[in-house]
């Protein structure tokens, strides 16, 4: 008897252990499509120019996250690139600022409020000019778009990059370059102007996992290396962003 009851004690704990790590595994589904949803509905992507420092853009790191802590202005503009570097940014958030003040309609001014937050999923190079894709969402998704990968990403990466070779063959907006919008996007996105990233919780929490580990496993504040989890692509993520 004591034998077949400590069996079903056992059955009962594996079984609760099973029921618990599904419970787990759909809990975490519905957050990384509540995540996604959120963050792709409605999805725009905007621009932003600037002349950086190219020790500066060699420190950027695909799957990298950033923090931002400052207003991010951005344009509806996508033309001929007159800088060495071009932020493209992938927003469903960014404010139409001609809305408030319809004399900056002519930069088709957006603007992304601060702190923001921002997942790098692309840098690409033409020459001597750089293009830098980044994803922006919401700072309760940190965990999601740090830890996981998905076909969506890739295929916004696929057409940023197919933009940018149509417009390095453009010739620049003069607009553009006016002094007043070029001294609004003279910064560089989730780092000082010395060159060093605004620290976020992904890295704290990298920093905090490093002290725990034994000095053989080093870790860095800076760990692209993120999982390559792949999360299902929905035709529905698709037919929101690109009427498909």
């Amino acid at each position: 008897m004591k034998i077949v009851l400590i069996k079903l004690l056992s059955q009962t704990k594996t079984f609760q252990i099973q029921t618990w790590a599904i419970l787990q595994n759909n809990m975490e589904h519905k957050k990384i499509e509540e995540a996604y949803n959120e963050t792709f509905a409605g999805l725009t992507m905007y621009y932003r120019d600037c002349n950086l420092d190219v020790t500066h853009i060699s420190k950027y790191q695909k799957n990298q996250i950033l923090l931002e802590k400052g207003f991010t202005d951005v344009s509806g503009f996508a033309e001929g690139l007159a800088t060495n570097l071009r932020y493209a940014i992938a927003s469903n958030k960014a404010v139409n600022m001609a809305q408030i003040n319809p004399d900056v309609a002519k930069y088709r001014f957006h603007l992304i409020a601060a702190p923001s937050h921002y997942k790098v999923l692309d840098i690409y190079k033409i020459g001597t000019q750089t293009q830098i894709l980044l994803l922006h969402f919401d700072k309760k998704f940190e965990a999601i778009f740090s830890g996981t990968n998905s076909n969506i990403e890739e295929n916004v990466v696929k057409m940023g990059r197919a933009s940018f070779d149509k417009k390095t063959q453009l010739q620049p907006n003069d607009i553009m370059n006016e002094p007043e919008w070029r001294k609004r996007t003279q910064f560089p996105i989730g780092m000082s102007d010395k060159g060093d990233f605004f620290t976020t919780s992904v890295d704290k929490t990298l920093q905090q996992s490093t002290k725990m580990t034994p000095p053989q496993t080093p870790q860095t504040s800076k760990n692209t290396n993120q999982s390559d989890s792949k999360t299902v692509e929905k035709k529905s993520f698709w037919k929101k962003l690109f009427g498909k």
